[in-house]
Formats: C-alpha cells, structure tokens, sequence
C-alpha cells in the first residue's frame, strides 16, 4: 500500500465489498452518480437555507412565575405621597398619584418624577400641621441607584397634582414637564442644566382655577415637528363657586333652580405656536364626546393614551372615562379629529364597563400590537356596577410590559381601587390590592402565579395609582415603578429567567419632532414579524419609557428591522447583534 494511500476500516457487523466490483475493466464509479450528485449538493444546500431561515424552535412553555423584588430602599428612591385632606375636610383625594419615567438630563438613564398632593384650592392646613407634599425628581445613575434632585431641579414644587406628562415642546432635545393638577396647570421648562423654570404663565397652557384636569399628552398634531398639548379633565365647577360648595352641592345632587356642583368638560388643546408660546384650540380641535341623554360634555375623565388606530402614522387618541364607555378619536391629519364609533347601543353598560369593545379590534387588522393589548386587556377586568369603589384596571391603570421576552406584551396591574364618585369619601375605607402580573398569550389573558418558595413580598396590598415601566439598570427587563395614592412609591426589580433573547429600539427623527411619535418599527425574524408604532407610553396616572421592546422568542436572530419615520421616509437595516437597546437616528 502506498504511504499516501488511505486507510479504510471496516466496522463491525459491516458486510465486506465483493471482490468482483474491482475486476479490470469494471467502472470504479456507479453510472447514477452523476445524475444523483446535484441532487444531494442541492438538498443540502436546501438544508442549510432552512436551518439559517428557520432555526430550531426552543419551546415556549407554559405561563412564566412571577419574580420580582422590592428594590425601593436600595434604589434610593423615598418618595412618600400625602393626600393633601386636612382633619375638616375630606375631599374626594383617592384618585391621585402619578409617576413619569423621562430622561431629564439626556444621559440615556431613565429617570423617575413622582406629583404629590397638597391642600385643595382654598383650604387651609391645620394650624401647624403640614401643608402637604411636594412633587420629586430621582436622578438614575445607570445601574439602577437613584439620586433626589428634586431641590437643585426646580421641582420640589407643592400642587394638588393629578397626571403629568413629559415631552420636548421647543425641540432643544431636552424633555420637559407638564403637570395636570386641581385648579391651575403648571408647565416646567427643562433649560438642559438639571434645572427647570416654571413657565406656565408665559406659554399659556395654566387652563383656569375652577377645572379638575387628570391626564394630559404630548402629541403632533399637525405633523409640522412641534408637539402640541391635549389635556383632560375629570370635572370643571362653575365660576366664582369654591371648590368646597361644590363638593357640597355634587353631594346634595342636581335639583331645580340650584346651580349644579360639577359638570364634564371638553379637553383642552394647545396648539404650539412657538418660541414657547401656545394657543388653545377653538372647538378642542373635535375632542368633543357628548352625553347622548343629556348633550353635556361627558365628564369624569381619567386618561388619555395616543395610539395609531388604523396605521397611519397620525396619532390618535383614545379616552378613559370614570363613568362612560372609552372613546377613540381618529387624527384627521390637519390638526384635527372625529370620534370613531363601533355602531353598537352607547347606552349599552355592559360594553361601557370595559376599556373597549372587542369589535373595536377589527379597526385596522395588523395593528399596532400595543393598541391590541390595550384593547384585548379591558375585558380582563370587567367593572361591576354593584362594588362600593372604582376599579382601576379597566380604566388604564396597568402598564404594558414585555415580561419574558414573548412575542406578546404583557400586563402589570396594580388593582387600583378607588371611590365611585366625586363627591364620595369614606374616611376608614380600605382601598388596598395586590399588584398582578397578566401574561398575554395573545389576546387571552393568564394571571401569573408567584413562587411559593420566594414569598411574593412584592404582591403585597398597597393603594397603587400610576404604575410605570422602565428598564431601570440596562439588563434589558422591563421593572416596575407604582405611585401610591396616600404611601410610598414602589420600584419592583424584574427578575424574569426566561433567557429569550431580545431587542429594545429608541428612536430619533431629524425630519420631525425628534421624539418620532407615529414610527412604525416592524422587527422580521425567521418566524413572523412584530410591530409596534413609537408613542409616548401614557396610562392613567402614568408615563413608561418611551422605548420598544421586542421579545424574540424562540428566534435568536433578526433578519432586518424597518422603520417608516413619521416623516414618510423608510429606512432598512440589519442590527449585528441582539440582546441590546438600539437607539436608531433617522437619515
């Protein structure tokens, strides 16, 4: 045998060739050979096409168990809310308590405001008591430890805040802060040194003192790249009435030849002018939702959430009532909007108890998967007309985050409770519940269980109001942060061990407001596409980080991202890795 020659060895049990097949003149290669060759070649060039476009499945599983720690203490983060009712009056305080998630000082860290409460307009504090709280700014250093900075800020401000809303209304790339509150409104202008100055007087945007304002949202109305203000309120009492003698008269009830203690009111909207000015909106740009009995405004709003109903790029908005059936107003693109309608009985309880009615999910097939989740998640909690309290799911008052990394975002409530009306207060009522995890297995909902051997200390009762989501410490889990109606706020610690992979995009226009509200970002991987339209992440009592977040599943790679900038302009790319946050300037 030549030294070059190979060596072959015959296994076990293996039959030996017969001799014969290597007699002279026998062709050492089979006549199917040639014809077989480029079959094989080309099945395996097939295989390995479908192993890059399809890779093995890693299955899903069951429901995940919900881990999460209270990180409130170590995070730094002593934020304590007071009502602001003093020991002679009680008014109806149970509905606040709010918390932002912005980046104050574009360090890329999300940071934490939280608005307390104070005495009401024309309420005195007790002789010598406190007069109530004051709002509070924790700075993030990035790994997940906060810093108040409320004082040097600016923002240890005393108001009966309700909502607040963060945005960059003069395009500097600093986030700035509008706060909703009982009376006037206050707008607080980030000048991009860690402080801010109240310019509410200036821009025009303070409303009047005789208006309960809850929500409020930044949003470009017109397209032109300045964000404009819509701002909702719960309830307005008439002029030159206290707020006390309203409360009086609301609890008294309408009556002939009385004046009534308070009636609903169309929002409120600001168009941007400019050079920090604002102008209101004659007609409120055509938010005007009617009581069909009585053709007064409806009253008792909540919140205001923009969404992009049917995929346009214009955002709309959707409304949340106390009382009434949510309503949607589709942006009409010119600075204007007309309410859509379902074509169902308005007068039917049954379909006003939830967030939406699920025929409202057909408005545009292949929506924006964070409308359908909020659209699919009101059912979950259908109000029951019967209770002593106003339950607060149904009515925005969860976040939307994305848990384990699934392809469906999921649902964190914190089971707000409050009382049914506005001229109600039981003192001694107990409105503690326990926070939930809902996990989404598209458009069905599954209460997630707690580890019985981890305790749950998380999921104890507490009066939750805003609750808020934000990767607080860059590890790529959504945490939670729950602003309190009378407490403590809460900062929750994901600790989810999925081990999915994942992917989370910001955003930044050029050719518009560079927060890109109205982007649509579709992620394709090997087994479907997901889409999510930029918005700010506004609920009730709440603002999440505005950043998109991408569960992978059993796909551990992204083919391509697309991204239609509001501009109109489309852009393609292929990210080189996962399991980071992108923050994607547009071209």
């Amino acid at each position: 045998m030549p030294p070059d020659a190979p060596e072959f060895k015959t296994l076990a049990g293996a039959v030996a060739p017969d001799d014969s097949s290597l007699a002279p003149g026998r062709p050492l290669v089979s006549p199917l050979v040639p014809l077989l060759l480029p079959l094989i070649v080309a099945a395996i060039v097939i295989g390995v096409l479908f192993a890059w476009w399809l890779p093995p499945v890693i299955p899903a599983g069951a429901a995940p168990l919900a881990r999460f720690t209270d990180i409130t203490a170590r995070a730094g983060v002593n934020f304590q809310r007071v009502s602001g009712a003093t020991p002679t009056s009680q008014p109806p305080t149970t509905l606040g308590g709010a918390v932002v998630v912005f980046d104050y000082n574009g360090d890329g860290y999300p940071d934490l405001f939280f608005v307390n409460g104070a005495p009401w307009p024309g309420e005195a504090p007790a002789a010598g008591g406190r007069s109530g709280g004051r709002c509070a700014l924790f700075r993030n250093d990035g790994h997940g430890h906060f810093t108040d900075v409320s004082h040097e800020a600016g923002l240890d401000v005393e108001l009966q805040g309700m909502g607040a809303a963060a945005g960059d209304y003069d395009n500097d790339g600093h986030l700035d802060l509008f706060v909703a509150c009982v009376g006037r409104n206050h707008l607080f202008h980030n000048r991009g040194n860690g402080t801010f100055e109240d310019v509410t007087l200036e821009a025009g945007v303070g409303g009047d003192d005789h208006t309960w304002s809850t929500g409020a949202t930044w949003i470009d109305l017109e397209g032109n790249g300045k964000l404009d203000l819509v701002v909702a309120h719960y309830v307005r009492w008439p002029t030159g009435m206290g707020l006390d003698l309203a409360l009086r008269v609301a609890e008294l009830g309408p009556s002939y030849g009385t004046p009534t203690g308070f009636v609903g009111a169309f929002p409120s909207v600001y168009r941007n002018l400019g050079h920090g000015r604002f102008a209101l909106v004659p007609g409120s740009a055509g938010l005007r939702n009617l009581d069909p009995e009585t053709r007064m405004p409806v009253a008792k709003t909540l919140a205001v959430v923009p969404v992009d109903a049917n995929g346009d790029g214009k955002l709309d908005l959707l409304f949340a009532y106390q009382a009434a059936e949510s309503a949607l107003f589709i942006n009409q693109g010119d600075g204007s909007f007309r309410q859509w309608s379902s074509g169902l009985d308005n007068r039917n309880e049954g379909a006003a108890a939830s967030l939406a009615t699920p025929s409202l999910l057909s408005l545009a097939p292949g929506a924006d998967e964070r409308l359908a989740a909020l659209l699919s998640a009101g059912p979950i909690d259908p109000a029951n007309r019967e209770e002593a309290w106003l339950s607060l799911r149904s009515k925005l008052g969860f976040a939307l985050l994305n848990y384990d990394h699934g392809a469906h975002l999921d649902l964190f409530s914190g089971n707000g409770r409050a009382e049914p009306d506005v001229c109600r207060f039981e003192q001694g009522r107990d409105f503690r519940a326990a926070p939930q995890l809902q996990w989404n297995r598209g458009r069905v909902w599954v209460p997630v269980s707690i580890p019985a051997a981890e305790g749950g200390a998380w999921a104890a009762p507490l009066l939750a109001r805003g609750v808020a989501v934000a990767d607080l410490d860059g590890d790529g889990n959504g945490d939670v942060i729950i602003a309190q109606n009378s407490g403590p706020a809460v900062v929750l610690h994901n600790d989810q061990r999925s081990g999915r992979p994942w992917l989370r995009i910001a955003l930044i226009a050029t050719r518009t407001q560079w927060e890109a509200g109205g982007a649509r970002v579709e992620v394709h991987t090997p087994r479907r596409v997901q889409v999510r339209t930029m918005t700010p992440a506004m609920g009730y009592m709440a603002q999440s980080e505005s950043v998109l977040d991408f569960g992978l599943e059993e796909d551990a790679r992204v083919r391509k991202i697309v991204i239609r900038w509001p501009s109109g302009k489309r852009q393609e790319l292929r990210p080189n890795a996962i399991n980071q946050t992108l923050v994607i300037r547009e071209p």
